[in-house]
Parts: C-alpha cells; sequence; structure tokens
C-alpha cells in the first residue's frame, strides 16, 4: 500500500533565541485513508528546560518516557489545536495561503506563519546542525560566537565532535549548563560595553543621525551564518532579524568584514 510521510521537529524558542528541538513528529497517510502520527520526544534536550519555557507536550504523558507516542487514525492534541478542522468555513483560503491543494495538517503547521498562542511550541522541517568543532574554530577568537555555534547544536539534540571529546545525549546537559554561563558572562560584557560606547558618543556629541534598527548581536550571527551557507534566503534572513532586506545585506556585509 502506497503511503506519505510528513516529517517535522517539534520546536521551541529561548530568551536568547536559541531553538530546541524538544521532538520530532512523523505523519504517514496511506492511499485506503487510514493514517498514523508518531512523535518522538528529545528527552536529553527537554532535560535543558525550564518549566518557564516548556510545560510538556499537549495530550501526551511525559511521565512515562516512552520512545515513541503513537496515534492511529486518531489526531494528536498537539495537532488538532494548532491546526484548521476539515470543515472550516476558511479552510481553502488557508491551505491556498500555504500554497496547499489539500489539508495535510502536519504539512500546513510547518508552512503557516500563524503561531499558536497557548504554549512556544512550534514545528518546522527537521535539520541537522550537528558540528566539527574545527568548523567553529574558523569563526573567530570570540568565545561568545563559538560558544553560541556549540549551543545551537547542543539544544537541537545534535552533536559537537571534536578529537578530543563529544557532545551528545550522555553529557548533553553538563555541556549546556558550561557554556550556557560562558555564553551569558560574555553577552552581558558586550551588551555593557555597547551601552558604555553609546554613552561615550553621545557625551562627545558623536550619536547623531537616525538609530540603528537594534538587533542582538549574538542572534543575528546565527543568522548570518545559515545565510552565508545558503540554507536561508536575504528575505527569510531580513524576516527573520524584523529589519528591511537592504538592512540585513549591510549588516551582513559589515559582520563578513569583521571576520576577515
Amino acid at each position: 500500500m502506497r503511503s506519505v510521510i510528513t516529517r517535522g521537529d517539534i520546536c521551541l524558542k529561548d530568551k536568547f533565541n536559541l531553538t530546541y528541538k524538544v521532538a520530532e513528529i512523523i505523519y504517514t497517510e496511506r492511499e485506503d485513508e487510514s493514517f498514523t502520527y508518531e512523535i518522538k520526544p528529545n528527552y536529553s534536550v527537554i532535560g535543558l528546560l525550564t518549566a518557564d519555557d516548556f510545560q510538556g507536550i499537549p495530550g501526551l504523558d511525559l511521565d512515562k518516557k516512552k520512545k515513541s507516542y503513537i496515534r492511529n487514525n486518531v489526531v494528536p492534541v498537539f495537532i488538532s489545536e494548532r491546526t484548521p478542522a476539515e470543515n472550516r468555513e476558511d479552510l481553502w483560503k488557508l491551505l491556498g495561503d500555504c500554497d496547499m491543494d489539500y489539508l495535510n495538517r502536519l504539512e500546513w503547521l510547518i508552512r503557516t506563519d500563524t503561531r499558536y498562542s497557548g504554549d512556544k511550541l512550534f514545528v518546522q522541517r527537521p535539520r541537522d546542525i550537528t558540528i566539527e568543532v574545527e568548523s567553529v574554530n574558523k569563526l573567530g577568537s570570540r568565545s561568545a560566537v563559538i560558544c553560541r555555534k556549540m549551543l545551537e547544536a547542543i539544544c537541537y539534540g545534535d552533536s559537537v565532535i571534536s578529537p578530543s571529546f563529544k557532545v551528545d545525549d550522555e553529557n548533553r546537559k553538563q555541556y549546556y549548563d558550561l557554556l550556557m554561563a560562558l555564553y551569558r558572562t560574555e553577552k552581558k560584557f558586550i551588551d555593557a560595553q555597547r551601552k558604555e560606547g553609546i554613552a561615550d558618543a553621545v557625551k562627545e556629541g558623536k550619536y547623531k543621525g537616525r538609530k540603528r534598527i537594534k538587533m542582538d548581536k549574538l542572534a543575528a550571527q546565527e543568522i548570518f551564518l545559515d545565510y552565508e551557507a545558503k540554507r536561508i534566503s536575504s528575505s527569510e534572513a531580513a524576516a527573520m532579524l524584523g529589519t528591511s532586506k537592504s538592512t540585513f545585506l549591510r549588516r551582513y556585509r559589515e559582520f563578513s568584514t569583521s571576520r576577515q
């Protein structure tokens, strides 16, 4: 029997704009109209999160620590509460907005810009951001940049690999705590330097003209690197940063020049 499989990553972002992959979700639809949803929690990543960011996956009892939660011919609560029903009046408009010609709830959830207000969870296409430490070293000597790149892989449930150590599910929490402490300290230092520089410029009368659009420098670096690797377009990057395309490209050129 023929079937179509859709895969997604259930994620959330923290206050530093780091993305945590808390589970994988797989939807299988078959030609006889039967279907299956399978949700595979990522417990090593869930263990990194506080109750303020993560309150569980609706409809699942994660205390049971199952490797996967399967729903045959039943739409999971996680999906039903944040996707349109088949009898919704404006269904075809919602599908059209996402360039879809039939309702695949998981696919719609991946494509839509609409965000459920009940929690921080969202679904995106699967990614693999496992990194080799050698590639991180090319980013330069700034510890905040290196910490962030390693944290990106750790928070997403992927690995950090080097000749002398490896970060994976077995030691994810220990490395996360260490790197997050370093990252927060470095970020606080950078923020203080920026404020001091602005204050000095104001005193000297050098802080004039239209203010630059405020942008989290460390969070932006992730987006600059994704754009550089051609994982996202300039329009997508600008939307993620909340700036115009021209502003994004100008900031990206500044970022590239600073690394030379």
